[in-house]
């Protein structure tokens, strides 16, 4: 080869290389047509408008569309892109064919269509799913920087934003993989996902990892019609609520839970889940059982199962939840809706639990929620020697709220209680309460206002400190004046002391309350008004073995009634004195 020829040669090849980086404007004919005709055929979108085609040889053969309107075939599925860029297979490009490796959709914004009402992302994004799953093949599509905005008849349900992601090349029966990351309101996401896109047998994954979320799923799909989930789940989170907000779900009662992880064996039907092998943990605290959600019809869900551990601290479920203050000033009406929005059946057992300090054993607890019926309590526990029962029942009515509580416990230690409950500190003894009450309301006002029932109160062989009331007589006797000095102090050994209460038209009626012990009986009547709190009680301490007699006033709210001795009746008498709480101080 001549110097003139090698210098022509190299100089051809420059030009050639040269003219393949440069891009080419492409006339809107027949190489148009037949990449508009594949993108179509390898993505299922048809592409509906273009701007302006260009064609690049080198460094790799690609096809470029500015400013490009498409949808897909059914309309449930329409955007734009500022740039679709077409990677060309090289060697079908050789013998005339157009053949793609990758599509790029460039900061496309695409507009997906849901059903009025829709909330969840399964149903989002059922139809376009549906719509890849109809191609026999699919080429590579890499989303850089798009939003998906989902509507249901042209308004927004939601975005998602910032969406990145990889949607793997893929033939005939194959599954669909795709793996990137998106911020969906407000919270980045990274995802991944194997999805099989026929009825056969065959493996599915899912995974994603937010900061409110960590997820991952590995299992099986099966069935060509109503496809089956099954495998393992396994979920974290810091906290449900502000997960479930995440979702849009806006739930009182998950106020109660904290942190948790899950981990079951997960059958995922049309309209329900099963969550067999269940490994719940709450705040640490590990229940293990069985959970079902299900789809009961008109968007709303049931959540119900078994779940039983070793410890459980219902008093920190319980504190959480937002319950208003029992105020009859509060003039606001009961949202009965706002607690029963969700059906649940949850039964569940422990060990051992805590409730605000209470120690229990051997518990077995349950929740029950309907529209307009919410019901929970505890069926057995032991404490403290004894055992506790306890149920609260709030049912919608025509005037409001029909509101049941019923609380038992049974040869129960005070003693042993106090050393854990400080309300309880100065009393012992071994004894039994019942209470029931039952009222209905719309108000706080009418629901105190309205209640009716009973308590009963009986401990036998016990101690109430705080007071002398051996000591207050004996000093009477040999001198008034001096009978009320240092009361206050000390202990009172009691045999018996029992407390009968009738509960109409929101005031408490003491019939019978009654203090015996060896050479003294006390004895407390009068009323309670549970609107305003308010006590108006007369008291009289006697001496069993003589005729001496101590009258008393017990008035006041009930945080802090004065006690006092009767002036008309003694001499001498002190200043009124504030008396605590005998049963809860």
């Amino acid at each position: 080869m001549t110097r003139r020829v090698a210098i022509l040669a190299f100089s051809l090849v420059v030009l050639i290389g040269l003219l393949g980086l440069q891009p080419w404007d492409l006339a809107l004919g027949r190489v148009q047509r037949s990449v508009v005709a594949a993108i179509a055929k390898k993505t299922g979108f048809v592409v509906e408008t273009v701007e302006r085609a260009e064609i690049a040889l080198l460094p790799l053969p690609r096809i470029s569309l500015s400013q490009v309107s498409f949808s897909q075939r059914d309309g449930a599925l329409s955007g734009q892109a500022v740039r679709v860029r077409a990677h060309l297979r090289l060697l079908p490009l050789l013998v005339g064919t157009l053949s793609f490796d990758r599509i790029d959709l460039v900061a496309p914004q695409i507009d997906v269509a849901v059903a009025p009402g829709s909330d969840g992302v399964a149903e989002w994004l059922a139809t376009p799913m549906a719509e890849l799953e109809r191609l026999r093949n699919q080429s590579k599509i890499v989303i850089q920087g798009g939003s998906l905005f989902l509507r249901a008849n042209g308004a927004i349900q939601s975005v998602v934003r910032d969406v990145r992601l990889v949607i793997d090349e893929r033939s005939q029966n194959e599954p669909l993989e795709l793996s990137g990351s998106l911020t969906w309101r407000g919270v980045p996401t990274e995802v991944s996902l194997l999805w099989p896109m026929d009825g056969r047998n065959a493996k599915a994954a899912l995974s994603a990892n937010s900061p409110l979320l960590k997820l991952r799923f590995d299992g099986t799909r099966s069935g060509p019609d109503e496809p089956v989930l099954n495998g393992l789940l396994a979920l974290s989170t810091p906290s449900v609520p502000q997960l479930l907000r995440w979702f849009g779900e806006d739930s009182r009662l998950a106020a109660a839970l904290g942190a948790l992880t899950l981990s079951a064996d997960l059958q995922l039907k049309p309209h329900e889940a099963s969550f067999n092998n269940a490994i719940a943990s709450l705040d640490g605290e590990r229940l293990d059982g069985v959970l079902t959600l299900s789809e009961t019809g008109a968007g709303r869900f049931a959540l119900s199962g078994t779940l039983a551990g070793a410890t459980l601290d219902i008093g920190r479920l319980v504190n959480r939840l937002p319950i208003p203050a029992i105020d009859a000033g509060d003039p606001g009406p009961f949202d009965l809706d706002g607690w029963t929005g969700r059906e649940v059946d949850l039964r569940i057992s422990v060990d051992a639990a805590k409730l605000n300090g209470a120690r229990l054993n051997d518990v077995a607890s349950y929740l029950l929620i309907k529209k307009g019926r919410f019901e929970t309590g505890l069926v057995r526990a032991s404490a403290y020697g004894g055992s506790v029962k306890t149920r609260l029942l709030a049912v919608s009515a025509p005037a409001g709220v029909d509101v049941k509580l019923q609380a038992g416990l049974e040869r129960v230690n005070f003693g042993q209680a106090s050393s854990d409950l400080p309300q309880l500190s100065r009393l012992s003894g071994n004894g039994t309460f019942q209470l029931a009450l039952d009222g209905v309301g719309r108000t706080f006002d009418e629901l105190l206002g309205s209640l009716a029932g009973r308590a009963n109160l009986s401990v036998k062989q016990g101690e109430l400190a705080g007071v002398a009331f051996v000591d207050m007589l004996r000093r009477a006797e040999r001198n008034p004046s001096q009978a009320w000095r240092d009361w206050h102090q000390g202990k009172t050994p009691f045999e018996n002391l029992t407390a009968n209460a009738g509960i109409a038209g929101g005031l408490l009626v003491l019939t019978d309350a009654q203090m015996s012990g060896q050479a003294f009986r006390f004895n407390l009547s009068g009323n309670a008004s549970l609107r305003t709190r308010i006590l108006d009680m007369a008291a009289s301490l006697a001496s069993t073995t003589s005729a001496l007699k101590l009258p008393f006033s017990l008035k006041g709210p009930v945080d802090a009634p004065l006690f006092e001795l009767e002036t008309e009746a003694f001499l001498s008498p002190a200043s009124g004195t504030p008396f605590p709480s005998l049963l809860t101080r």
